[in-house]
């Protein structure tokens, strides 16, 4: 039989608090009734800052995400009305995840985009995998297209637009593999444009033959641009295996190219 971990327990310890807190709080009145509901947010600050952390790294500062996720903790705590079958998470989730996303959309964009295209970027990411796990494949323009009821021609300008959160500045360096420095304004000149869309088109069907955790990965890290740690969270291995199976994936890609 399984048993629960001591982090799920205490989870779930956390949350039964914050249910019985909210329960007493709707029965009671006056200063008893704000002095549970008070109790009742700190109870659940925890929850709120596990939601912020799935955010970090995505151009917004860490200390924002938290104070944003609590403000709509609060909210969620001010506005729940339990009921018999009602649980707080479930409606305190959705809320926190809510106000931190509108956060994104309305204020941390470098580049401001049209609403119309971030939303399409939020629909895409909230079924492309899976989507991918369905078709057996990462899906291709005209699947998420047919997914999310929208035109092709939207899903390829809203993924033009990816990046736009913070976008990398031209003076920052990046390093060769050997660890020399190059200023990263030196980039690719026109005449090497063809060569480049020619590599990535014959990598197209190396890609597509990749199993899909592989295919996630690289998704995950030069589309989407999540940190190491972030994609193992998601597909549960460590920073370090994330790290040498990316190191794999991008020496077969290379074998590819050079074949």
């Amino acid at each position: 039989m399984a048993t629960s971990s001591p982090v799920q327990a205490s989870h779930a310890e956390q949350s039964a608090r914050t249910e019985h807190l909210l329960r007493a709080a709707h029965v009671s009145r006056g200063q008893r009734r704000a002095q549970l509901l008070d109790e009742a947010i700190v109870s659940g600050v925890p929850l709120a800052r596990t939601i912020a952390r799935r955010y970090r790294g995505r151009g917004v500062d860490n200390e924002d995400l938290e104070q944003i996720a609590v403000e709509h903790l609060i909210r969620a705590v001010r506005n729940y009305r339990p009921a018999l079958d009602s649980d707080f998470r479930s409606y305190a989730v959705p809320t926190i995840r809510g106000g931190i996303r509108h956060h994104f959309r309305d204020n941390a964009w470098a580049i401001k985009l049209p609403r119309r295209l971030q939303e399409i970027q939020s629909r895409v990411n909230a079924v492309q995998t899976t989507l991918a796990l369905t078709l057996g494949h990462w899906p291709d323009h005209a699947e998420l297209a047919e997914a999310i009821s929208v035109d092709v021609a939207e899903i390829v300008e809203a993924e033009q637009a990816r990046g736009c959160f913070q976008p990398t500045s031209l003076d920052a360096e990046r390093t060769t593999e050997a660890g020399t420095p190059v200023p990263a304004r030196e980039v690719a000149q026109p005449g090497n444009t063809y060569e480049l869309v020619d590599q990535l088109h014959s990598l197209l069907p190396v890609v597509d033959r990749l199993p899909e955790r592989d295919q996630l990965i690289l998704r995950r890290r030069f589309v989407d641009h999540y940190t190491q740690a972030e994609i193992g969270a998601e597909i549960g291995v460590s920073q370090m295996q994330v790290s040498r199976r990316l190191r794999t994936i991008i020496g077969h890609l290379q074998l590819a190219l050079s074949a």
